[in-house]
């Protein structure tokens, strides 16, 4: 899980130092050291709850200066389309103990904020309800409001803040009115035996090959284990074929093989990398597959099934 706060965290203009990630225990986020300045009980656009504080103004980052606060982490957001980030620090009945550190990171349109945070999303992600696309993990909630990827990581992990941080998500959503778009390419997987949550939309560099932005991928179950399926829109078949040409030609070299495939899909391609099975193939103006099956078959299957949902438009 790539959940870390060990973004370096506001240089907060009244202190000569920097507050550094507690350690204490599997907590994500920041110290739980107080920060002296006055409490505030508006926070720019937002009403607080009476038991919530702004312990600071908020303080933006720009594509420029986003660096400066989540270090090695900037690349994903700026290949997603981000535009701005706000940070503020929020405290729990003036408590330093208790404080919230709210992340809104900007993004130019609805889906590049799902893309971060369907990228940063986990296997141990807890789902919500605050949201279509929301999740928390230990001390830190996570979500998607229209353009914005937000991120709200507490000093810890009590009911008490949990329940704070809900209300905290909840005064944001109501100071930001957005319209809630749909995203159709996500109605186009397969559902029997998805594994909930587990669709992905890469920004670039969908599994390590430069070609693949805006790639969506999604988790199945299938006899054995599990496998990935995914595609890629592009404009014209003939991109289409020239993508999957290139995803093959990247795959072979990296010691994969091309193996016969029997009762293939039409421009398909099968090839076993390492211990696994991967089967391109193209479907209209689509490149898709299916990745780290166990056997031939179990690919096959699962492409199929995908090339089935391509073609009806719904699953």
């Amino acid at each position: 899980m790539r959940l870390k706060s060990n973004k370096r965290l506001i240089r907060i203009r009244l202190l000569a130092f920097l507050v550094f990630l507690s350690s204490a225990g599997n907590l994500i986020g920041p110290s739980s050291l107080s920060i002296a300045k006055t409490v505030q009980r508006q926070a720019g656009a937002m009403t607080l709850p009476p038991d919530l504080w702004a312990d600071s103004a908020p303080e933006r980052f720009s594509p420029e200066t986003l660096f400066d606060i989540i270090n090695g982490d900037a690349d994903l957001y700026l290949k997603a389309g981000f535009v701005a980030l706000e940070f503020q620090r929020f405290l729990l009945n003036n408590d330093s103990r208790k404080s919230m550190d709210l992340f809104a990171y900007q993004m130019n349109r609805h889906r590049s904020a799902f893309s971060v945070f369907s990228v940063r999303r986990g296997r141990e992600a807890v789902p919500e309800s605050l949201t279509r696309f929301a999740y928390r993990y230990r001390n830190g909630l996570f979500f998607v409001h229209g353009p914005f990827y937000i991120e709200i990581i507490a000093a810890e992990e009590t009911n008490l803040v949990v329940d704070a941080m809900h209300r905290l998500a909840a005064a944001f959503m109501e100071a930001h009115p957005v319209e809630v778009l749909p995203i159709p390419e996500l109605e186009r997987f397969p559902s029997e035996n998805m594994i909930p949550g587990s669709i992905v939309l890469y920004p670039a560099g969908g599994f390590g090959f430069e070609a693949f932005d805006n790639l969506f991928t999604a988790l199945y179950q299938v006899k054995g284990g599990e496998a990935t399926a995914f595609f890629r829109p592009c404009g014209s078949p003939e991109e289409a074929a020239r993508l999957s040409g290139g995803y093959q030609a990247f795959l072979l070299e990296y010691e994969g093989a091309m193996i016969p495939l029997d009762d293939a899909l039409p421009n398909s391609r099968m090839l076993r990398v390492a211990d696994s099975y991967t089967l391109v193939f193209t479907h209209g103006r689509t490149v898709a597959g299916v990745q780290d099956a166990a056997t031939p078959e179990q690919a096959t299957m699962l492409a199929r099934r995908l090339s089935a949902a391509l073609s009806s438009g719904q699953n």
